[in-house]
């Protein structure tokens, strides 16, 4: 009985078939990673990418654990609490970076270049304003100041005139020298401690009035 070349024909083409599939499922058989090796590698790369892509200085190490699972996936946690039991004596511990806060920036100024000029003279005004106050009341104490030393000066006089009546004496039981008061005594005291705190208001005064004189 003579062959069916068409049937020959059919049945190569059926074994040529089977031999490229075959083929094929052994390139996908070599592949395909074995579970002992299989990494999640998406989480890995989101984790790795934070790390490098932080828009911040870094400050300070924050604490990361990783572990390998049965099945040789890689996994990450921040907290120990986050490890399951079995893979504790699994977990090492590693240092990711943390960024510090970010800070907002302040929006962008609005103030024009005529806000600005009157912002600069309303300033220059309130600081011409303050000098001339300080001058006013320094003028005040200068005042106060000349009358107070007229009157020290005219009470040292007549102190001079009733001299013998404030000379010191000695005491005859103890035999010390006994100081005499003048009626003036108070006043002066009184006086000279005035002249010494208008002294130095003035002078705080002057350093006040100098400072603004140089910031105009």
């Amino acid at each position: 009985m003579r062959p069916n070349p068409s049937i020959e024909k059919r049945d190569s083409q059926w074994k040529s078939g089977q031999r490229i599939i075959s083929g094929l499922s052994l390139q996908e058989e070599e592949c395909r990673p074995s579970p002992s090796t299989s990494i999640s590698m998406p989480l890995f790369l989101i984790i790795i990418l934070s790390v490098l892509l932080l828009p911040t200085p870094v400050t300070r190490a924050a604490e990361m654990y990783r572990w390998i699972d049965e099945k040789g996936t890689v996994h990450f946690a921040d907290d120990l609490s986050k490890i399951p039991p079995q893979y504790l004596d699994r977990a090492n511990k590693i240092n990711a970076p943390e960024s510090a806060p970010v800070q907002e920036k302040p929006p962008p100024s609005t103030e024009t270049r005529e806000d600005r000029v009157k912002k600069y003279l309303d300033e220059f005004d309130r600081k011409v304003e303050e000098k001339k106050k300080y001058e006013r009341r320094v003028s005040e104490l200068d005042e106060e100041l000349r009358l107070i030393e007229e009157r020290l000066k005219e009470i040292e006089e007549l102190e001079k005139v009733d001299y013998d009546y404030y000379v010191p004496f000695t005491d005859r039981r103890t035999g010390k020298f006994v100081p005499v008061a003048t009626p003036y005594y108070d006043e002066k005291v009184r006086l000279t401690k005035r002249k010494e705190i208008i002294r130095a208001e003035i002078n705080s005064l002057e350093e006040k009035i100098a400072e603004i004189k140089r910031s105009l």
